[in-house]
């Protein structure tokens, strides 16, 4: 039977090596060609075999290789750059369920507590004693809900700009030191721009900033903020509601993606039936594993100014 042949060549610019190959079905010769050196190798079936498991050992190895460098590279991508998460806490004043385990969390978190509850005070001086930062939690007027879920001393369409303004006030004496507020409810507030106005006024004289819970689509905060020179944060996630830690595990996991793609995000809690305890400890435990994945917890202060820059 005629012997076969193929030839490789392999060129650069220091040399020219030619591989032949002579195979019929029971020999197979290999010819290096290298300048003046020559050598043959003769060995038949053992030499294919030996041929077969290098080059799967070598395709192996590069297979290893392109599996594992792309988990380390998504690693470093997680860590290489700071995203912040901000978390609100609402409702407290009531002295609702998770309160206490709430304010012993060791991360940075901002309280929004409501003025006009018969445990305001009292929720108050705990936040104080344990340095946590307060924002007015105020209640207004909403589309859908009822008048007495918000409370004789909210915020109301049918109110004046002064007597909104004098509300506001009266709330922020309770709710002391608060670096900010934000809106319980308060969907109809949050559309009509002559009521709301007159809650940024307050704001804007007190140096404070507003964080828009985002409860209606047809918000005017950004346009009225940015007429006043208020400061404007805006809710990217709501992490309870829910009676499952696996649910508000979920949403704080979702919150840092949203974090690590555009740099900060802001979630919103509850103490009382809305969150309470299984918040509390849905944060304290996923709390460490964001810390490695690179997520730095701020307050809602802090996350301004470092937005400001």
């Amino acid at each position: 039977m005629p012997l076969k042949n193929i030839a490789l060549e392999n060129e650069s610019a220091a040399k020219r090596t030619v591989i032949m190959l002579f195979f019929s079905h029971k020999n197979i010769i290999i010819v290096l060609f290298g300048g003046k050196n020559m050598f043959f190798v003769l060995d038949g079936k053992k030499l294919i075999k030996r041929v077969i498991f290098f080059v799967c050992g070598i395709f192996c190895f590069l297979t290893a290789v392109n599996v594992i460098k792309p988990d380390a590279a998504a690693v470093s991508a997680d860590t290489s750059k700071t995203a912040y998460v901000a978390i609100v806490i609402d409702d407290f004043g009531y002295d609702g369920e998770g309160t206490d385990s709430m304010i012993a969390l060791n991360i940075p978190f901002t309280a929004a507590v409501m003025p006009f509850s018969d445990k305001s005070y009292e929720n108050v001086s705990k936040l104080q004693s344990a340095g946590k930062e307060m924002i007015l939690h105020m209640p207004m007027e909403s589309l859908t809900g009822k008048r007495e879920w918000v409370g004789e001393k909210g915020i109301f369409k049918s109110m004046s700009d002064e007597e909104i303004k004098q509300r506001v006030q009266e709330a922020l004496a309770v709710v002391t030191p608060a670096k900010g507020i934000n809106n319980h409810m308060g969907s109809a507030i949050m559309e009509d721009e002559r009521c709301f106005s007159a809650v940024m006024d307050v704001a804007a004289q007190k140096g404070l900033l507003f964080i828009d819970s985002m409860t209606t689509a047809n918000t005017v905060a950004e346009a009225v903020c940015q007429k006043k020179g208020v400061p404007l944060l805006k809710r990217d996630v709501f992490l309870d509601s829910t009676e499952d830690i696996n649910v508000v595990k979920k949403q704080l996991l979702t919150t840092a993606e949203i974090a690590k793609e555009k740099g900060y995000a802001l979630a919103i809690g509850h103490v009382g039936p809305e969150g309470g305890n299984i918040t509390a400890e849905a944060i304290k435990q996923m709390a460490p594993q964001l810390e490695q994945q690179g997520i730095v917890f701020v307050t809602v202060s802090q996350l301004a100014e470092i937005l400001s820059k």
